[in-house]
């Protein structure tokens, strides 16, 4: 397993660490642990782009408004390129956990969850 595919999985694991989300044209934006900035985007079947923004002082919002993409140091993670199952399933879960996030999901179903305390399951 590559070791991006590894990061990924850790972050899906521990995705009460991913914070700051928002949404530019396609590409969703998020820290992970306050600190490391990342995007992705979702264009065909498949087709799942992660990247990371190695720049310490610019804020996440800043990057995204650039409008000049090849002046930003940064590191783009293809899913179609490891071209194994596990990558594509682990890029998907980590794009539906921060769309999650983006619309405020998890908090509607915790909240779903704990007003109806009287469900058999």
């Amino acid at each position: 397993m590559s070791k991006i595919v590894k990061a990924i999985n850790a972050m899906i694991s521990k995705s009460s660490r991913i914070s700051n989300v928002f949404k530019r044209d396609q590409e969703v934006f998020f820290l992970y642990d306050s600190k490391h900035k990342w995007s992705i985007t979702h264009n065909t079947p498949g087709g799942y782009i992660l990247y990371y923004y190695p720049i310490a002082d610019t804020s996440l919002e800043d990057l995204a408004s650039n409008v000049n993409w090849k002046d930003i140091p940064m590191v783009v993670y293809n899913a179609e390129d490891i071209k194994t199952r596990e990558a594509s399933e682990s890029f998907a879960e980590l794009y539906n956990i921060v769309q999650s996030k983006l619309y405020g999901i998890d908090s509607l179903l915790d909240e779903i969850i704990e007003d109806d305390t009287d469900l058999p399951f």
